[in-house]
């Protein structure tokens, strides 16, 4: 089998503190990927706590976009496993993810300037009242409390 690349995960703050730091909220152990012949990742272990800023580096090819695509629902097919706040998930969709809060925003896409976090956060999936007006207080709110986890 052909290895696309190699991406590095991991955060040099959270290996000082050993398990003495805040509970793992998003993990991934031995997450793996294969494309036909390719492997695009292999035993991909990612815990990501509360605080915590992460950079996903890696060459093109890597597989960066593969492991935020799995976090994320787009792929449901992979080897390994994944937990939000200690419980095992196994995501059917994107919409299983975001149920969980979990979202991404893909390297494709671009945000709208002239919106705020929240409403660029759910666009195209506004919270509504009676299903005809955005709620934009619920959707401050709710934009509040993921960006707090």
């Amino acid at each position: 089998m052909q290895r696309a690349g190699s991406i590095t995960t991991g955060n040099a703050a959270a290996k000082s503190l050993g398990n003495a730091g805040p509970a793992v909220v998003l993990g991934a152990t031995g997450i793996s990927k294969r494309f036909g012949g390719i492997t695009a990742l292999s035993d991909v272990k990612l815990d990501l706590r509360p605080g915590e800023v992460h950079a996903l580096m890696g060459e093109n090819g890597a597989g960066k976009s593969t492991l935020m695509k799995i976090l994320s629902g787009v792929y449901t097919d992979y080897e390994g496993a994944v937990a939000v706040d200690g419980q095992a998930v196994r995501f059917t969709g994107v919409r299983d993810a975001e149920d969980a809060g979990i979202a991404i925003i893909h390297q494709e896409l671009n945000l709208v300037p002239e919106l705020s976090v929240a409403d660029n956060i759910f666009l195209g999936r506004e919270k509504l009242i009676a299903g005809l007006v955005v709620d934009r207080k619920a959707s401050s709110r709710a934009a509040k409390a993921l960006l707090q986890r």
